[in-house]
Formats: C-alpha cells, sequence, structure tokens
C-alpha cells in the first residue's frame, strides 16, 4: 500500500462522482480503493488502487455509452449477483457516461423490479442474467401481462476482466484510453442515481439522489468520522448489499470522498455462471482477520451471533470499532459487548436524508453506544410526542438537501423515527421507536403491528393487546383476557388452557402476516390479575406504558428461548445426512422432554412434545445448521419453515426433510413428494378397510332407515343443512354431533345465534325428531357413552359428514385428526344392522384437484387415484385422502367437491370474513369493483344443502364422487354488475368499474402506507397475496384470450351425474341480480357496509 498522505476531494468545490474520480486519478492514483485476501501475494492482500478503480469506471463508461452517443441523463437498472469491486465500478462508470444508475436488490420480486422501472422510466437493465434467470424471466412474463408495450433492453453487465484487465497490478503507465468528458457541466440538481427503499410495507420506492444529495452525503459523518480519524482506516465492508444505500455510502462514497481504504471478499463471480462470495458470520470475520480490517460495518443480527463465541468476542476486541445498522441492538447484547471491550458504535441513516449522525464517540461517551449526536450539517427539529419522545424531522438548508420532502409546513423530511434525549448529555439521543408503532427486530425486518392486534382483539375473550419484539428475532404478543377469563399466570395449567383457547385468533392474525412477524403459541404473555394494561381516559391501552409494566415479564420469556437456542449449547449432528440427523433429533427430543426414550417413527406430540418444545426443537435445528461453516446448510435455515415440526412431526420424516434442505439449499417444493405424503396418509387410514360388511337381515327392500348423524351442524353450511333436515317430514330423526361448548354458549345456543344469522326459521330446533350430541370424533366411539354409541350404530341409516377446520395455511399432518376422525365414523358406519345399507356422505371441496390441469378438462365425478391432482394447500390435500379413504370402505359413499358457496336464502347470509365481501367493502373505499374474464360457478347455501339432502334420499345409489358447483356458471363481469347495481340500491353509493389488474393494482398502492384506518375500511389489504393470486391469474387469462373457464385460473369441474341425481341443481337458476342484491343487504345488515 502506498504511504503517501492522501489528498481529500474538496467537498465544498460540490464535486461529483466523476469529478471526485479525475481528482483521485490525478492526486490519489496510489491510495487504495479496495483490498481482498490474495494469498498467492506475498503481503496476502491484493489492493485495487484509485489508479485501477478509476479506470475501471472509465472502461465500463466506453462499453456502457460508447463515444457518449445518445442523450445523457438515461436511466440504466441494474440487478447483478456480482462482485463488490464490479458492482460500484459499475454503477461509478455509469454515471461518468452520463447514465443515471438504478442497482435494485435481486430479492425484489419480478412485479416490484418492473414497477421501479416503470416509475422511474428506465428502458434498459444490465444483469448477470445466468445467474438471476428466474427473476428476469419473471421480469419478462410479467411486462408481457401486464404492459406488453413497455419496451425493456436487457444486457449483460461487463465483465471483471474487461474492466479491470490487470487485476490488482496495474500502472500509470499500463494503456488506458480516458472517457470522452461531457460537453456541458451537469447542473448539480440533476439526479446522479436512483436508490430505492426496502418495501417493507409494499412495493419499494424509487428515491432520486442528485448530484448535490450526494456530496451532501460525502460531508456527513458517514464519510468525513472515517476520513478525519487520527490514523487511515482499513473499513470491512464486506457484509453489506452494494445495492443497499449503507453498501454506497461505505463502499463507494467513502472510498472516493474519504479516501478510506474498503475490504471486501476476493472477487469470484469471475464467469457468468459464478457467484460471489455469500456472506456467512464466520467468513466475514476470516476475511476481515485476512485483509487486516480495523473496522466492521455490519447488521445487528451478527453482533447476536458473534457474542454467543469467546474467540469472535476476543477477535472484536482487536478492532477500532464494530459499527453497525439496520436494526437496533438489544441493551443487553450491547452492554456485554461494550463491557468485553468491543467497541459498539450506532449509525443512523435514509436513502431519503443521508447519514446524520456521528460515528465516533466524544471522550468519556464510549459507554453510551446506544445514543448518538447529529452533526451540525443536520438541521434536526424535534417535535414532541409528550411522552418524553421526539420525532426527529430533517430539514432541507444549504447544507442538506434531503431527497424526499413531506412537511406540510416547511421543506423537510419527517422520519417518524422517535428518540429519546440523553438525561445529562443533551447532544445525545436515543432512538427508541416510530410514531407508527412499527417494531424493528434486530434482522431490521420490521413488523407492524397494529393488523395483528386488531384481529385479536376480535376474540370475546380479549380484552386488550399489545405486541412486543423491538432487537429481539420473535415478535410476541401480550394480551388481557375479559373478566371471567382472567387466569393465575403462575399456573401452567391454566395458562396452557388459555394459550390454547386464543390460539385460533392468533393463527388468524398470522395468516396474513409476513413470516419473522408471526406469532408463536409460546410468545403469547397473559397479563396478571392484580396488573391490568394501562389506560388512557378514554380507555385506549398505552402501549408504552404496558410494555413498560411488563418488561420483566416480556425479558424473562425470551430468556426461556434464547437459553434454548445458542448454538454453543448445541452440538449438531455428525453430519447433515438423515441418518446422523434422526440420530441427533431423538437426543434433542430426549432433553426437551425429559425422557430416557424417543421413537423416530411416532409422532412426537404422541411423546410427550407439546408446543413449547417444538418451538424449542426448532429453534434448536437453526442453531445447528447458523453454526455451520458449509453457506447450503446456512442457507437451509432460511427455508425451515415455522411450522416444521408440525408439518413432519415423525423424527424421521423431520430428519429426512432437514436431509433434504441442506442439500437442496434453494429449499424448492417437491411435488413427487407431496404425492408420496398424501399416499402414506391414505394407506395408513385404508389398513383394515379390505374385509367385507356385515349385511343386515332386517333392512327392507335394501333401503337405509332415514336416521341421520350430522357432523359439524353449528357451522355455516352445517345450520343449513340441519335447518333443511328439519323441514323434511321423510326424515324420522336427526343426531346433530359437534364438538363440545367450552363454557358459554351452550351447543343450543349456538345453533340459535346461526339461526337468527342466517334468518332460519329459529322454531325447527324445538323438533322433537333433533338429538344434540356432544363428542370427538378422533375417539374410537366418538366421546359418547355406550347408550348413545350404541344407538347410532343400530339405527342411523345416513351419516353426512360436514365437520372439518377451515384454514388454508395448514398442511397435511394437522388434519390428520380430521381424516382420523373420517375413519372412526366409517367404522361405525360399516358396523351394526344397517351396514350394508347405509349412506355416507362427506362435504369435501374442489381444493382436493387444487393441482389438476384445466388442459385435462373438466375434473371427473369420480375418485381420481392419481394423489398428484391434490398436492398443494393441507386442506385440500387432507380433503383428499379423506374422499380416497372412503372410496375404499366399501359403503355406498359419496364425496361432494363443493365450489364457492355464495349467500343463499332466505337472507342471502355470506361471511363477512370471506373473500367477496372483502373484495366488495374495499371496493367501496376505492370506488371502484374489478371486471375479470371468464365465469364463476358459485352455488347459493341453501341450494348445496338441498342438493346434499336430495342425494341422501335419493332412491337410487350415487357416484361416489359428485361436483356441486353451478352447473350454468355465469360471467364475472355480469356478477360484478349485478354488484354494483346493488351498492347504489342498498347504500346509494355509485361504483366505477376497471380491470382486475387496475383493481389490484390501486389496493397495492394503498397497502403499502397502510394505516390501521386503512386496514378497517380496505380489508382486502389482509388477503393481499390470494388477490395478487386473482389478478396474476386474470393476466394470464388475458394474455392467452381465454374464453369460458373458471375465473381465477381454477379448472371447471363436470356436473352431469349431480344433476341426474338432483333435481334441485338441475333445476337451480343462474345467479342473478336478487341474490346480489340480497348479499349486500345482508353484509349492510350486519355493519359490514356502511
Amino acid at each position: 500500500m502506498t504511504s503517501a498522505s492522501p489528498i481529500f476531494p474538496p467537498l465544498e468545490k460540490n464535486l461529483t462522482i466523476p469529478e471526485a474520480i479525475d481528482f483521485n486519478l490525478q492526486h490519489n492514483a496510489g491510495q487504495p480503493f479496495f483490498t481482498f485476501s490474495d494469498q498467492e501475494t506475498s503481503e496476502g492482500v491484493t489492493v485495487i488502487t484509485h489508479l485501477e478503480f478509476g479506470r475501471a469506471a472509465h472502461r465500463i463508461a466506453h462499453m456502457l455509452r460508447p463515444g457518449r452517443s445518445g442523450s445523457d441523463g438515461q436511466v440504466v437498472a441494474f440487478i447483478a449477483l456480482a462482485d463488490t469491486i464490479l458492482y460500484q465500478a459499475i454503477t461509478a462508470g455509469l454515471i461518468v457516461a452520463g447514465l443515471v444508475p438504478f442497482p435494485i436488490s435481486p430479492r425484489n420480486s419480478p412485479a416490484a423490479v418492473v414497477n421501479l422501472l416503470q416509475k422511474t422510466s428506465c428502458h434498459r437493465l444490465i444483469a448477470t442474467q445466468v445467474t438471476l434467470k428466474p427473476l428476469i424471466d419473471g421480469v419478462n412474463a410479467h411486462i408481457a401481462a401486464e404492459d406488453p408495450d413497455f419496451t425493456l433492453l436487457i444486457e449483460e453487465i461487463p465483465s471483471l476482466t474487461t474492466s479491470y484487465p490487470k487485476l490488482g497490478r496495474e500502472k500509470s503507465e499500463d494503456t488506458f484510453q480516458p472517457y470522452p468528458p461531457p460537453t456541458s457541466h451537469p447542473s448539480v440538481n440533476d439526479v446522479s442515481m436512483y436508490l430505492h427503499s426496502s418495501g417493507s410495507t409494499g412495493f419499494p420506492k424509487a428515491i432520486p439522489q442528485t448530484h448535490l444529495a450526494l456530496v451532501h452525503w460525502a460531508s456527513y459523518p458517514g464519510v468525513t468520522d472515517f476520513r478525519d480519524y487520527e490514523s487511515r482506516l482499513n473499513m470491512a465492508c464486506m457484509a453489506l448489499p452494494p445495492f443497499h444505500t449503507l453498501g454506497v455510502y461505505l463502499q463507494l462514497l467513502n472510498p472516493m470522498y474519504g479516501i478510506v481504504s474498503v475490504a471486501l471478499y476476493p472477487p469470484t463471480a469471475t464467469s457468468k455462471d459464478l457467484l460471489p462470495v455469500t456472506p456467512s458470520p464466520q467468513n466475514i470475520l476470516e476475511h476481515t482477520r485476512m485483509t487486516r480490517a480495523d473496522i466492521i460495518v455490519v447488521i445487528p443480527a451478527l453482533l447476536q451471533i458473534w457474542s454467543m463465541s469467546q474467540e469472535d468476542v476476543d477477535f472484536l476486541k482487536t478492532l477500532k470499532f464494530i459499527v453497525y445498522s439496520g436494526g437496533s441492538l438489544a441493551p443487553k447484547l450491547g452492554d456485554h459487548l461494550t463491557e468485553s471491550g468491543v467497541q459498539v458504535r450506532p449509525v443512523y441513516g435514509g436513502t431519503e436524508f443521508g447519514a446524520p449522525s456521528r460515528v465516533f464517540p466524544r471522550k468519556g461517551d464510549e459507554k453510551d453506544w446506544q445514543y448518538m449526536e447529529f452533526h451540525d450539517r443536520a438541521n434536526v427539529r424535534w417535535v414532541s410526542q409528550r411522552d418524553g419522545t421526539f420525532e426527529c424531522q430533517l430539514l432541507t438548508w444549504e447544507k442538506h438537501q434531503v431527497m424526499v420532502e413531506n412537511l406540510p409546513d416547511i421543506k423537510g423530511y419527517a422520519t417518524s423515527d422517535l428518540w429519546e434525549n440523553h438525561p445529562t448529555k443533551k447532544y445525545l439521543w436515543r432512538i427508541v421507536g416510530r410514531i407508527d408503532d412499527v417494531i424493528v427486530h434486530s434482522s431490521g425486518e420490521k413488523t407492524v403491528p397494529a393488523p395483528m392486534e386488531d384481529v385479536v382483539m376480535s376474540s370475546p375473550l380479549v380484552q386488550g393487546t399489545v405486541m412486543f419484539g423491538r432487537e429481539r428475532n420473535e415478535a410476541g404478543i401480550l394480551i388481557e383476557p375479559k373478566p371471567g377469563h382472567a387466569i393465575d399466570v403462575s399456573d401452567h395449567k391454566q395458562l396452557a388452557a388459555l394459550r390454547n383457547k386464543l390460539w385460533p385468533i392468533v393463527e388468524e392474525a398470522n395468516k396474513n402476516a409476513p413470516a419473522f412477524s408471526r406469532i408463536y403459541k409460546e410468545m403469547i404473555l397473559i397479563t396478571a390479575k392484580d396488573k391490568p394494561l394501562p389506560r388512557t381516559g378514554k380507555g385506549t391501552v398505552m402501549r408504552k406504558a404496558a410494555l413498560a409494566a411488563y418488561d420483566d415479564e416480556i425479558k424473562a420469556l425470551y430468556a426461556t428461548i434464547e437459553e434454548n437456542t445458542k448454538p454453543e449449547n448445541i452440538d449438531p449432528p455428525a453430519s447433515w445426512g438423515a441418518a446422523d440427523v434422526e440420530e441427533w433429533l431423538i437426543q434433542q427430543a430426549m432433553d426437551l422432554t425429559s425422557s430416557s426414550h424417543i421413537s423416530p417413527s411416532i409422532d412426537l406430540f404422541e411423546q410427550g412434545f407439546d408446543s413449547l418444545s417444538a418451538t424449542f426443537l426448532r429453534h434448536r435445528i437453526v442453531g445447528a445448521l447458523r453454526s455451520s461453516n458449509d453457506p447450503a446448510t446456512q442457507k437451509a435455515e432460511q427455508n425451515l419453515e415455522q411450522n416444521s415440526v408440525y408439518t413432519y412431526p415423525v423424527i424421521k420424516d423431520l430428519a429426512a426433510h432437514i436431509a433434504r434442505l441442506t442439500s437442496n439449499a434453494d429449499g424448492l417444493p417437491n411435488k413427487a413428494e407431496g404425492k408420496v405424503r398424501i399416499e402414506e396418509m391414505i394407506k395408513k387410514y385404508t389398513a383394515g378397510l379390505s374385509g367385507p360388511i356385515e349385511v343386515s337381515s332386517r333392512a327392507p327392500d335394501g333401503k337405509c332407515p332415514p336416521v341421520v348423524l350430522l357432523t359439524g351442524s353449528s357451522g355455516n353450511l352445517g345450520s343449513q343443512i340441519l335447518a333443511t333436515l328439519l323441514e323434511d317430514d321423510r326424515i324420522e330423526k336427526i343426531y346433530a354431533f359437534n364438538r363440545p361448548s367450552t363454557g358459554a354458549p351452550t351447543i343450543l345456543e349456538r345453533h340459535l345465534e346461526r339461526f337468527k344469522d342466517r334468518g332460519l326459521d329459529v322454531g325447527l330446533l324445538d323438533s322433537k325428531k333433533l338429538v344434540f350430541l356432544s363428542g370427538d370424533t378422533t375417539q374410537p366411539d366418538l366421546g359418547l357413552d355406550r347408550g348413545q354409541y350404541g344407538m347410532i350404530c343400530r339405527t342411523v341409516g345416513i351419516i353426512i359428514h360436514n365437520a372439518w377446520k377451515l384454514d388454508f395455511n395448514l398442511s397435511l399432518p394437522s388434519f390428520e385428526s380430521h381424516i382420523q376422525g373420517t375413519r372412526n365414523l366409517i367404522n361405525i358406519a360399516r358396523s351394526g344392522e344397517n351396514a350394508s345399507t347405509r349412506r355416507f356422505l362427506f362435504t369435501s371441496s374442489i381444493a382436493s384437484a387444487q393441482s389438476w390441469s384445466r388442459a385435462k378438462g373438466p375434473y371427473p365425478e369420480e375418485v381420481v387415484e392419481d394423489a398428484s391432482i391434490a398436492v398443494g394447500g393441507g386442506y385440500g390435500e387432507g380433503k383428499y385422502v379423506a374422499e380416497r379413504v372412503l372410496a375404499q370402505s366399501g359403503l355406498h359413499a359419496t364425496s361432494f367437491r363443493i365450489g364457492q358457496v355464495s349467500g343463499g336464502r332466505p337472507r342471502g347470509a355470506w361471511a363477512t370474513s370471506d373473500w367477496l365481501p372483502i373484495l366488495v367493502k374495499s371496493g367501496l373505499t376505492l370506488g371502484v369493483l374489478p371486471q375479470a374474464e371468464g365465469v364463476v360457478s358459485w352455488v347459493p347455501m341453501d341450494v348445496v344443502a338441498k342438493s346434499i339432502v336430495d342425494v341422501a334420499l335419493a332412491d337410487e345409489t350415487a357416484s361416489i364422487g359428485l361436483n356441486l358447483v353451478h352447473p350454468h356458471p355465469v360471467e364475472w363481469n355480469s356478477v360484478i354488475v349485478n354488484m354494483k347495481t346493488a351498492v347504489k340500491d342498498v347504500l346509494n353509493k355509485d361504483l366505477g368499474v376497471v380491470s382486475f389488474h387496475d383493481w389490484f393494482a390501486s389496493l397495492e398502492g394503498r397497502a403499502a402506507n397502510a394505516t390501521a384506518q386503512d386496514m378497517a375500511s380496505l380489508p382486502a389489504i389482509k388477503l393481499l397475496q390470494f388477490f395478487r393470486g386473482l389478478a396474476q391469474a386474470n393476466d394470464e387469462d388475458v394474455k392467452l384470450e381465454t374464453k369460458g373457464e373458471e375465473t381465477g385460473g381454477l379448472p371447471t369441474f363436470s356436473t352431469d351425474k349431480m344433476r341426474e341425481i338432483s333435481a334441485t341443481i338441475r333445476d337451480i337458476d343462474q345467479l342473478k341480480a336478487d341474490d346480489a342484491r340480497a348479499w349486500v343487504g345482508y353484509w349492510h345488515d350486519a355493519g359490514f357496509l356502511g
């Protein structure tokens, strides 16, 4: 490295990046720009000097805009898995060429990339097209579907060898052709480059950075503190993504304007099909050592990992400083590192305004590591929140141009970040949160708590909620039960019972939350009876006060979790092969259950596991994967599902799954594996069904007696079936079977409430032929007493099995209890006096054919014995397994594949939690409803119920499979027109109609910065992924000019056999305006539509 002192570019002259490059070529040619480890050199490192970097930028300018042809200011996006030494040279080279670079994260979705290109009018993209082929293909496909007139030229990025022909060895006398200078000096207010936000609340936003803004950034401590340090620094920045604002700041602006050497990984992407080094906790430290860096810049999550190793902490102590940004650091961890002698420093910044806080503390402030001091160039307006916190607002002035101005009264940027002032050192500030209470986890990921809290608050058990998880990896929730549901929190049995009762509503809140925001059952914290949540005079929970009041309990909860996740407490498997992983899992399970024996072939939950054990086991697996030095093994941790122990509750299966993940780091789903899983479940529950069914000597004329066992009669469809049966004089008796009520309401009260809601005749529930039964289908005797069980076996001639959990997020194992219940009911049906004539009707779903290809034509009315057609969500897989088990039962069995059920007579009741009412309510806020290609085959609920009863009482035996969808579909657009008219009639509101593509784009735009009020008025935001799927499927249908197919990409279903046996479905009218009018009227009366 050169020993000459650097000459710093004069920031007061507002040198642009090309001018700074030329300045350094003249004055700092021998100064190091980048360094990386290289064991083939005598010093063990290779240095990229300012001479070599500057020339690389000029060469890239030649390659990307030869001869300065064309016009200045054209935006060129680039998405690349490239070595940082090349990546940042491309950024600089594009600016030298008079173009506007827009580095884009390869982690963005194709839709997000296209949105960024459109927002910046960018029609040229350079990329690593081999290593990012799926993303590039996705971008092309998205453009073709969404905006085929949008032109985009895609090129390969310049190569490392053409940019750095003498990598680390270039001298001034080597051949070099400077890029021609501009004919006129650019304005400092011209856009120099674009960067984008993280997109944590929607699509990322493109933020322009002018030449002046970048000079102002370089004038801030994010550059000048490193530049002016008492000795020359070598700063390890290999952990930072080069497209990120922090990467641009430290990997480009720092060496360019501060003449600070930046240590990186050695280049490995030396051909189109090779990748750069993937950062890991250990290789970051390894290359920091080898490059002899004295400062390292990281995200807080890495510090948490390193703090667990004394060897790593000892190395960190040898560095001058550890700088972190992009998330908060837990105080306990920061204190531990500081007390161990590690110099920890936070940096505050944003793409909208740069990095205005000082990096290095004043003498005597070293232990105040959480606090920051703002530079004098930052014109900060502190806005009191009247609770001891202040919002930081950065105002534009001549020495600092913010790039997003969102204040109503003055030019400046409201950050929404909340800060506290140091109690004695008034120049120091500590960030404590955000105005919108976003929870920033230690990973830098952000959880918006309000939508999830609102869902949990909808439970009748809950009086108050506050989510927590700042500076932690896992989110949690503090719940105050309503009076009558409070518990003794020190009683573990009471605590477990209440958590189980609350779990369904927490699962609902988890449905639409990102993975890092989801709440484990063990992270539900219950308030003590004598310690209610603090509230304002209006009764609103005081969030900060509540978290402060329960700080000790929250810390204790995390301490319990953390103790089970520390890698040093867990020896990893001998290898990541299935056999070694299986043996390791057995040891972990024995430890967690304090058991001397765990079988690898039996469900863990049958061997003493509970949800807490499952969570801890997953954490241990994660810890072991993270401790590996193998990048593929580390990457497998990212693909380990949160519910992995529930999905694979048998150790043999779990071990095989983990082994597959470590050998297939991409974690791609395996359809063949899904088929095998389904077939194994079918085999398990068809065992013993091959024997003959007892022939009855009493059944006259082969007819079954009109005595019905109906399961799930208190649900939406179940109550409609029950009413239909009660109204039918042919039925002698109905056993309405449901799970027991836990407290109020009683079973009768549940039915009364459901009947009233749906407009059914509550007087029917007084019928003498109705008998309510409570039990559990997973028990061989259904949990009934001997007399009740015997009566059912002797008298029931028709079983209508309707009880099934409706949850599209769960995997197949979570529905095993329902499959087991189906098998137990089959065992009853195969026994007793009426076995040979008994009918078994099962309410299945079209989801059981979720992977059926449209190309095969309509799905037939039979049981298709190819399990691959059912692979997908666990709900449909479970229904398919039940269909197959029934098909082998030897019974007169029929599975109804029921499609979308719409509101039916008498009052059009359609649950407001379903997707269509959510679409309509959101349409009211957006002012428009969406048009789409295709038809809908929705069936009103009363028709579904009557059709099932038609089959139950038919003279002839029905097919083993019937498709209960509307035989006369109507166009989606016809339904939308009727809905529009109904909204006008009922609500006196006029709605427009737009394409589904535009409707979803409007919804997605509103979702990007959604408030709690938006969530209430636009509930479709909570189903964003579902509506995105509908929009994408419709875009595909538009592109292919598909006609007559089911809207949303669904297959069609044959109905010939269903129409033949059921007069109700045969004679059904098409959906009309009156139906839409009834639905909207019901939603209005229910208070859902205002």
